[in-house]
């Protein structure tokens, strides 16, 4: 099922972050992947690789939560809330984050395209 397939591509990325692997994260990005931070800013593939493994942001954890998936033909949509633990400049930060994921086929397998990140609203 493709859920899983992309929950199973969600893991690995938070693993990859967590271990500081730059092979690992840059074998499941796009090569033209796009990300908007929950601060507004827009980076590409290389910066994403640059602050996430080789900088000062240092990932600790990373848990997904309500997963929501559609799919529409090789490209799928998803919706869910991240569990970030991470540090950046000597700064510990615990923060969930509500984000919008694209992912596409590339050589038969899904690929994670692009992500938009935000402090999810108060219910």
């Amino acid at each position: 099922m493709i859920v899983e397939e992309i929950r199973a591509l969600l893991a690995a990325k938070s693993d990859a972050l967590v271990r500081r692997s730059a092979a690992d994260i840059t074998a499941l990005l796009h090569p033209n992947f796009l990300l908007v931070t929950a601060g507004g800013k827009t980076i590409g593939k290389a910066d994403y690789i640059d602050v996430g493994i080789t900088g000062t942001l240092v990932y600790h954890g990373q848990k997904i939560r309500e997963l929501e998936v559609r799919v529409f033909d090789d490209a799928a949509v998803a919706s869910m809330l991240v569990d970030d633990w991470f540090t950046i400049d000597g700064r510990e930060i615990i923060q969930t984050y509500r984000n919008l994921s694209v992912f596409t086929r590339l050589d038969g397998r899904w690929v994670w395209a692009a992500n938009q990140a935000m402090l999810p609203t108060a219910s």
